[in-house]
């Protein structure tokens, strides 16, 4: 599975545009929102997309597993997923 981590915490939809545009150029297709609110599940719902609620960016590791392939846009720090994902990619 590929999923893309947005943090939405300041519900900046133009955050989620980037994402879409990021995974367009980068020509990812049939992945999942990850995502910090449910008005961002509902903008991505409305374009079509499917999205997941999290807390913040330390729970993906409750969702990502070794196979999966995780994109990422946050000011947080990354240090323990780079190490746990090393495939990860931040956009």
């Amino acid at each position: 599975m590929i999923y893309i981590y947005v943090d939405t915490k300041d519900y900046d939809f133009s955050k989620i545009d980037d994402a879409l545009e990021y995974a367009k150029n980068e020509g990812l297709e049939d992945f999942r929102f990850l995502v910090n609110d449910i008005r961002s599940i509902d903008y991505l719902r409305e374009k079509g997309y499917k999205a997941v609620n999290l807390d913040g960016f330390e729970d993906v590791f409750n969702i990502v597993t070794h196979d999966d392939l995780l994109h990422y846009n946050t000011d947080e720090d990354d240090t323990f997923v780079k190490i746990q994902f090393p495939t990860s990619k931040r956009f």
